[in-house]
């Protein structure tokens, strides 16, 4: 992964060093942790990717339902549980890998919120299937209490009985250990994996919440997984030049000091928006605390260069801009003998990759002229080694960026609140 955070940043070589130097205790903190897989610390999901006990544990209950006959996967989680899973998923072009021995790549679908036209949808798909061996569903919520979860897992249950009979044996369940969800699973012989108690819903990607359903997609998870420890070696060294964690977090928090409280993600690849929203949401819950706190959107390039570039580049100038691009596999060509020749000349015979590059170049230099900061990321190959190697940057990106806010990146108290009023009014 190729990142550029100094041409364009806006942040001194004084500021980076300044900052770097204030954060060389937690730095060094973080390398002792990540040679453990004790996860008694807040940062502990650094040590998903090492942990192999948990590894052989996903790997074996996904043999379990690894089939030619699966045809799909119903991750049913909100958050954390399956924002994760779903940017992975949908940033690699299918087939995500050639088939297993004796099973497939299964298409994944994802009920999140309650809402009956998501619910039908899926409701509908599966009920095409023969037989309830063509599907399993993930019902995943740490502590197991999630109302939306909840719920979903209840209403498609009952209404897979009339289609399929009793379907619990169907059933995956991703919680925390000794939860009410983990007891209640149990009790009735539900395979259960375990999330660890210290490792928060945002964090917890490359454990089994994100790891079981990528697995019976077709995902290498043992790939993905050696992007993030390469990550967390890079992530935990001194260095600025390898360390893009540290140097993201000190371009973001130099700049949130100067007035750019919004940060956008801007995608030049449409497949990657929702590893923007996992973003979105590892930033906002982590360090939008105490009146403090960066507001994270999201842009997908080209599409926004025609809805949002007016503000982006006259409006307000109070965002810090992160382009981030992706090769395109066998990109598109636009004929050189034009059916329409006289309005846009200098498409002929060129790729749509290489119309995108221009136009993502073309965005770059704008920001720059303008003197709008903006740093840059670019995936040298969209495969899993790079998404790892990005999600587990990012993630350590945030624990550096909330030590310079002075914020606890591990908390979300003020989740709690409409969960409590939600619960209020549904006992009514």
């Amino acid at each position: 992964m190729k990142c550029d955070f100094r041409s364009a940043s806006l942040v001194s070589d004084t500021e980076f060093k300044s900052s770097a130097l204030l954060l060389e205790p937690f730095r060094k903190l973080l390398v002792k942790q990540f040679t453990e897989t004790d996860y008694v610390h807040k940062e502990a999901s650094i040590q998903l990717p090492f942990d192999e006990k948990m590894m052989v544990r996903v790997q074996k209950l996904a043999k379990t339902y690894s089939s030619k006959t699966l045809k799909y996967l119903v991750v049913i989680g909100i958050g954390g549980s399956n924002l994760g899973t779903q940017a992975i998923s949908e940033a690699l072009p299918p087939p995500l890998t050639p088939p297993r021995a004796g099973g497939g790549s299964a298409q994944i679908l994802y009920l999140d919120t309650v809402s009956t036209h998501t619910f039908n949808n899926i409701f509908t798909i599966l009920k095409t299937c023969k037989s309830k061996e063509e599907f399993l569903l993930v019902s995943i919520s740490k502590s197991g209490g999630t109302t939306e979860t909840t719920a979903n897992t209840e209403a498609l249950l009952s209404a897979l009985k009339k289609p399929f009979r009793n379907v619990l044996d169907r059933l995956v369940v991703i919680t925390g250990k000794d939860s009410k969800f983990w007891n209640a699973a149990t009790s009735q012989n539900i395979p259960c994996l375990e999330i660890p108690e210290m490792v928060g819903g945002r964090y917890s990607v490359f454990s089994a919440v994100g790891l079981f359903p990528l697995a019976l997609a077709g995902v290498d998870i043992k790939k993905l997984l050696a992007g993030a420890k390469e990550a967390v070696q890079d992530g935990t060294n001194q260095s600025l030049k390898t360390n893009i964690a540290l140097s993201s977090a000190i371009t973001s928090s130099v700049s949130y000091t100067k007035g750019h409280t919004i940060h956008n993600s801007f995608f030049f690849a449409p497949e990657l928006e929702s590893l923007g929203k996992w973003y979105r949401q590892l930033m906002a819950e982590s360090l939008g605390k105490d009146g403090k706190g960066l507001m994270p959107i999201v842009s997908i390039g080209s599409t926004d260069m025609h809805s949002m570039a007016q503000l982006y580049y006259g409006g307000a100038n109070n965002a810090i801009t992160n382009v981030i691009t992706a090769p395109i596999k066998g990109s598109v060509k636009v004929p050189k003998k034009l059916a329409f020749p006289g309005l846009v000349e200098t498409i002929g015979g060129k790729s749509l990759e290489d119309i995108m590059n221009a136009i993502s170049e073309g965005t770059k230099t704008a920001y720059k002229k303008l003197k709008r900061p903006i740093v840059t990321f670019e995936f040298e190959k969209l495969d899993a080694y790079e998404l790892g190697y990005y999600l587990q940057t990012r993630m350590i990106e945030i624990m550096y960026l909330a030590k310079l806010m002075d914020v606890d990146a591990f908390d979300q108290p003020m989740v709690e609140a409409y969960k409590k009023e939600t619960k209020i009014l549904l006992r009514k």
